[in-house]
């Protein structure tokens, strides 16, 4: 029981690394409406501070590597449309 709610837990602070699209998190039947806005907002606000440090000049050693490996930022925001949530503002600095 201990490892299923790690796993879980998993999910809901690094989604990047547990799903291989925001979409997948929609379709997982484990997670309740709740939890995959929880997993979602975390996963764009990786994408946004992702974006960011791109547009600063802080790319990580392997981005850019894979086309693939983006940032996903358009994916999480229609995903979350699909559940009815709404994308966080962006602030201004």
């Amino acid at each position: 029981m201990r490892a299923r709610s790690e796993e879980k837990k998993g999910k809901l602070e690094k989604p990047a690394n547990h799903y291989k699209s925001p979409d997948d998190i929609v379709k997982d039947k484990d997670l309740s409406p709740a939890e995959k806005r929880q997993a979602l907002n975390t996963w764009e606000q990786d994408a946004r501070q992702m974006l960011t440090a791109s547009n600063e000049g802080m790319e990580g050693e392997q981005e850019g590597l894979d086309q693939r490996d983006s940032h996903r930022l358009g994916e999480v925001v229609r995903a979350k449309e699909k559940i009815g949530a709404k994308p966080k503002p962006k602030h201004s600095h």
